[in-house]
């Protein structure tokens, strides 16, 4: 029986095993970590990795080696308006098979036990522990943090799944033959086209320069958080083409891919006994849908939430919410959440007109070169 089972081998069940060597290192060694992925593996995701999120990992003593793209300035565009925000180093843009890899590596390296290829497949409790039933027979354990993205199994099979905390995004990755003639490579800069408003996407359009086994590539895409569900629904894949379009580039022609992020609700469970959520199976912010700060902060809290468990011997986890929402991640999260329904509520042409040209004029006073 191990102590811990981690599910999911993402930046928050790693996070989370990094930390637990970190903090408790004897209940690291009788812990085990499962995903049913390979790694690498393909993740869709923008990419972008905040500077917050290389603090967290410096509080974690951990260094990742892997190519990766810095981000100087973010182009924020709505119709005919531009506004620019500079700061050095605001994020980096990686590859996530990569960057998930290359994470997931140092919890090996730290002597938390890795199983790849391992399905979960149903969960019981009962008062001694947890057993998960998977493709490679039963485990069991007498606690367990869940890290399994937005589509995750364990919250399903507690119950604890609701359809309209979604948020949707469609990506694809485009090569650039020439990344010095490239305006977002030469400058290093990160477009936000929050243009697709007025189609009904409650988000933007994004722009990421990025490498790819050593390629340039442009990760572009489409970010709707349906963070206000009465509002009519976008027709994604439309909108995507048009703008895609006055880039001179055809969809059709191109590989289109799609996946789920859930956001975090501060009013909804997170945890069952001897079960907590982390990650995005948990949840994280629908204003921007930046998931990977809030992932690894979120496997750091919930390892620390689960040692004092195991050293107070109460496996109710009957506060972890409630823990969770007034942290300051839960603060950053509760923040992002009111900015989404602020900004993505139902309003008119002036308010984002106005809202632009207020940026045009204050953001060349908040940078960082």
């Amino acid at each position: 029986m191990y102590d811990v089972i981690i599910v999911g081998g993402g930046p928050a069940g790693s996070s989370a095993a990094i930390r637990l060597a970190q903090r408790a290192p004897e209940i690291a060694s009788r812990s085990l970590l499962i995903d049913k992925a390979i790694f690498p593996r393909k993740k869709l995701c923008g990419g972008g990795v905040t500077q917050h999120a290389w603090d967290l990992l410096r509080a974690l003593d951990v260094t990742l080696d892997i190519p990766m793209f810095p981000i100087h300035q973010m182009r924020l565009v709505y119709d005919d308006l531009v506004a620019t925000f500079h700061w050095r180093n605001l994020f980096r843009v990686v590859q996530r098979a990569e960057f998930d890899a290359a994470l997931l590596n140092v919890a090996r390296a730290r002597d938390v036990e890795i199983r790849e290829g391992v399905a979960l497949r149903e969960v019981a409790r009962d008062d001694a522990g947890v057993t998960l039933v998977t493709d490679a027979g039963e485990l069991r354990a007498g606690a367990v943090i869940a890290a399994d993205g937005a589509n995750s199994i364990v919250r399903q099979k507690l119950g604890l799944v609701r359809s309209d905390r979604i948020s949707r995004l469609m990506e694809i990755l485009t090569p650039v033959e020439s990344p010095e003639r490239s305006f977002e490579f030469a400058n290093h800069t990160a477009v936000f086209d929050f243009t697709p408003l007025v189609k009904n996407v409650q988000g933007y359009y994004w722009d990421f320069p990025s490498y790819k086994n050593g390629a340039p590539m442009m990760n572009r895409g489409l970010f709707d958080a349906r963070v206000r569900p009465d509002r009519p629904r976008a027709e994604l894949k439309t909108v995507l083409a048009a703008e895609l379009q006055q880039r001179e580039l055809d969809l059709n022609t191109l590989k289109l891919e799609g996946h789920p992020e859930r956001w975090f609700d501060p009013n909804e469970k997170h945890s069952a006994p001897r079960i907590v959520l982390a990650g995005d199976a948990a949840g994280t912010e629908p204003w921007l849908g930046e998931g990977i700060s809030h992932a690894i902060d979120f496997g750091t809290r919930a390892s620390d939430y689960v040692i004092r468990a195991f050293a107070k011997n109460d496996f109710s986890f009957a506060d972890y919410s409630k823990i969770i929402s007034n942290s300051a991640l839960g603060r950053r999260l509760r923040f992002k959440k009111f900015i989404a329904h602020y900004v993505y509520g139902n309003r008119g042409e002036w308010f984002y007109r106005w809202g632009w040209r207020a940026l045009q004029i204050g953001l060349p006073f908040v940078q960082r070169d």
